[in-house]
């Protein structure tokens, strides 16, 4: 009897976890990483300055949304030049360079295009 029971509770729980696993959105693979320095790539970072909440290891062109608690970033490598920030979430209107060493208050970009 004890070793149905063990079998039906370790079933259970097979299909639990699996169940989770297809339910639960996946995070971003770089959210919650550790600073590192040197880094790679283009990396977004929080107003906690060591929490990485995006990267981009090269550059595209292509409009992509900045990371809603990034608060600044840093080309690393990778042959970024041009990193235009907008204020709405498809790269239309005025840009700004983000990629000029300075913050910015979170949520104030929506967009970019790393060229």
């Amino acid at each position: 009897m004890r070793s149905s029971a063990k079998r039906i509770a370790a079933g259970l729980t097979a299909v639990a976890t699996a169940t989770l696993a297809l339910t639960l959105p996946a995070s971003p693979a770089a959210a919650g990483e550790p600073f590192q320095s040197p880094d790679t790539g283009l990396v977004f970072y929080s107003s906690y300055p060591t929490e990485i909440v995006g990267r981009q290891a090269t550059p595209d062109g292509v409009c992509r949304p900045v990371p809603a608690d990034a608060t600044w970033m840093l080309a690393w490598s990778g042959g970024f030049l041009s990193v235009p920030g907008y204020l709405t979430p498809d790269c239309s209107g005025q840009a700004r360079e983000l990629n000029n060493f300075h913050s910015w208050p979170k949520g104030q970009y929506l967009s970019y295009k790393a060229g």
